[in-house]
C-alpha cells in the first residue's frame, strides 16, 4: 500500500508539473511562432494571430517571448502585442506565486 503524501511532497509535485507544462507549452508556442515567421517570409498563407495567443494562454508565453526576440517576429505589431502582454503578465504572476511557495515550503515548513 502507497502511503499518505504529505503537503511537502504534494507541492514538489505540483511544481515539477508547473514547469514541465511550462517548458512543453513554450516549445509548441515557439515552434509555432517559427512557422508562422517562416510562412510570412514566403508570403503565405499565415497562422491565425488568435491561435498562437491560445498557445500563450495555455502557458507557451515564454516559448513565445523567445520567439519575438530570437526571431524578430510580432514584436513591433501592437495589436499583437496589446493581447500577449496581458497573457504574459498573468503567467508571470502565476510563476512568481509558484516559486514563491516552493521557496517558503524549502525554507519555512
Amino acid at each position: 500500500m502507497i502511503g499518505r503524501l504529505d503537503t511537502t511532497e504534494v507541492l514538489e509535485i505540483a511544481v515539477r508539473l508547473f514547469v514541465a507544462w511550462q517548458i512543453i507549452w513554450g516549445m509548441v508556442a515557439f515552434i509555432a511562432m517559427g512557422h508562422d515567421k517562416r510562412l510570412a517570409t514566403q508570403l503565405r498563407r499565415r497562422t491565425p494571430e488568435k491561435n498562437l495567443h491560445r498557445l500563450e494562454a495555455w502557458g507557451g508565453w515564454a516559448g513565445s517571448l523567445a520567439a519575438q526576440l530570437l526571431l524578430r517576429h510580432k514584436t513591433r505589431k501592437a495589436s499583437y502585442q496589446r493581447i500577449y502582454r496581458p497573457i504574459a503578465l498573468g503567467w508571470v504572476t502565476a510563476c512568481a506565486v509558484v516559486g514563491t511557495l516552493h521557496l517558503l515550503q524549502r525554507f519555512y515548513i
